[in-house]
């Protein structure tokens, strides 16, 4: 028997394997062929897109697409259907993908996607450069190897890009073959080590997303390449997150005792050092005198103050101009 579950588990990683490698290859490679494909379909809006007269039927559809994700998130909140707050989640930041339309600046090919956020550029472009404390893991990671003359900067997206894939393949394997065998608590796997697997390895994903989109692009563009898309990502992960935490109010409510055996022995997302954890669940502790919220208003609540000190963590990138708006992340550390 115990042979038998070995090589189920053996078969199970395979396949997470095959299908991560498959899905890497797409996530790199489809943004240029769909983009290639819709070329000529849609405008080249370099200087003075404002004032296209593409943008009068654009700017309405944008603004309602940001109002559908809008709703979609608050109804999944609102209504407990955490799959609906995903899914809008995960819309706010596909506009990331429009980023691999090389040679143009907003809306063509690929690039149409980013419509959702017109009404965040018609304010500012550099109002996207407030998430950029969301690099500074990757600033950590890629400037050691410049000092050693060594570019690791893309290497280090694409892995981020499939090891959430695995990650999140991992997850659900484990989840469905658990819901095969009718447990009803999920803790083992992959689940002892993070209590959200599908959702860490999207956060990761996206995140090895945002920094190919970031680099993406070549100095000699004939025009200024937007502010890498942080900001986005960093609303949409925290969305992600909170979407998570209102999965433990319900689980704690559901399995009482043993969960919270289970919150004790399983780090939330991922494993961290002590005061690296003590350190980002601070503000929680400060707020409620717990480490996790126990209804949807500190959840909220949640949401609004990591939202706040992540912005105020990045404003120095946007006072000083850094990195500058020519080239943005396309040549940093160089």
């Amino acid at each position: 028997m115990n042979k038998n579950i070995g090589k189920a588990k053996l078969g199970l990683v395979l396949l997470a394997i095959v299908f991560t490698l498959a899905l890497t290859f797409a996530t790199l490679e489809l943004p240029s062929i769909l983009n290639s494909l819709l070329l000529g379909y849609f405008p080249d809006l370099g200087w003075g897109w404002t004032d296209s007269p593409f943008m009068n039927y654009a700017r309405p559809i944008g603004y309602a697409c940001l109002a559908i994700v809008i709703a979609l998130i608050a109804v999944g909140f609102k209504t407990g259907r955490s799959r609906l707050s995903s899914l809008g989640s995960f819309a706010f930041f596909l506009p990331t993908f429009g980023y691999f339309a090389l040679s143009m600046f907003l809306l063509t090919g690929i690039g149409i996607l980013r419509i959702i956020w017109l009404p965040v550029w018609d304010s500012s472009l550099k109002l996207l450069k407030l998430g950029d404390i969301a690099y500074l893991p990757y600033m950590i990671v890629v400037y050691p190897f410049y000092l050693l003359k060594v570019d690791v900067r893309t290497s280090f997206a694409s892995i981020a890009v499939g090891a959430g894939l695995l990650i999140f393949f991992l997850g659900t394997i484990t989840w469905l073959y658990g819901k095969f065998e009718r447990k009803e608590l999920i803790d083992f796997w992959i689940y002892r080590y993070s209590r959200h697997p599908q959702y860490l390895g999207y956060l990761i994903w996206s995140y090895g997303v945002m920094l190919l989109a970031s680099l993406y692009g070549e100095p000699g563009l004939k025009v200024a390449y937007p502010p890498g898309p942080s900001l986005p990502w960093l609303i949409s992960s925290l969305i992600v997150i909170c979407v998570a935490l209102t999965e433990e109010i319900h689980m704690r409510k559901t399995y009482g005792e043993s969960y919270l055996k289970y919150q004790g022995s399983t780090p939330f997302m991922f494993p961290l050092p002590k005061l690296v954890s003590s350190a980002t669940t601070a503000p929680i502790r400060i707020l409620f005198k717990r480490d996790l919220p126990k209804n949807g208003k500190e959840v909220l609540y949640t949401f609004v103050i990591y939202s706040v000190i992540l912005v105020l963590l990045s404003l120095p990138f946007l006072i000083l101009n850094w990195p500058p708006d020519r080239y943005g992340w396309m040549t940093w550390p160089s």
